[in-house]
């Protein structure tokens, strides 16, 4: 574990105790307050997907020149879905610049803002589908499934090389793990946001340090 991650860790599990336990003595603080719009753990979010996003575009600059384009597009589009996601979460600066919000929005999203997560299109939430079954189907893939299967089989261990897919070790499975079940200990509908913000934490920290490290490393580059 590298030095990065020996004090995320820490910090990440202090956040989600203190959140936990302000939830569990004081509801309507935490309901009110902390996962709120332009809340802490919001603002926590999108700088965890500027990151994200920022660690993703700097990669594809530097290794270009030694892993070709596929790689490098690939991660320019994972630098833009980070950066979307990260927009989003702060009504792409509505709440910021005070512009009006457009007539589809202010009729199909619940706070009247321009994001997509708040989006309620014939009774179906977009929540649901983002932040429900799109991060609980890639989490179940990036952190049980892929990394059983990539020492095994060439054929996905050369796609997932070939598109610049990062890989969580042992050590960020379990912190995932842990993540899902604490968060349940949350007495309130509210707590898919601590998950996400755990959540895009761990994730980072597998992109920073994956188990396939090695084609994102400049160290194993043959110059």
């Amino acid at each position: 574990m590298k030095l990065f991650e020996k004090i995320m860790y820490p910090i990440l599990i202090i956040f989600v105790l203190v959140a936990i336990y302000i939830s569990r003595i004081n509801l309507y603080y935490f309901e009110s307050a902390m996962v709120v719009d332009d809340g802490i753990f919001q603002l926590m979010i999108f700088g965890t997907l500027i990151f994200a996003s920022f660690m993703c575009f700097y990669r594809a600059s530097i290794l270009r020149p030694f892993r070709g384009g596929v790689f490098a597009t690939f991660l320019v589009i994972a630098g833009v879905v980070f950066l979307c996601f990260a927009m989003d979460e702060m009504s792409w600066g509505q709440r910021v610049f005070g512009f009006r919000t457009p007539p589809f929005f202010l009729i199909h999203n619940t706070k009247m803002q321009l994001n997509i997560h708040h989006l309620v299109i014939n009774g179906f939430r977009m929540n649901n589908m983002i932040f429900t079954l799109f991060v609980k189907i890639m989490a179940t893939l990036y952190f049980l499934v892929m990394p059983f299967f990539y020492p095994k089989l060439e054929k996905i261990k050369s796609f997932v090389n070939r598109f610049a897919i990062p890989l969580p070790r042992y050590t960020q499975t379990g912190a995932y793990l842990i993540l899902a079940g604490l968060v349940n200990l949350i007495p309130s509908e509210l707590r898919y946001v601590i998950f996400e913000f755990g959540f895009y934490w761990i994730l980072v920290l597998m992109m920073y340090n994956p188990l396939n490290e090695e084609i994102f490393s400049r160290k194993s580059l043959v110059r």
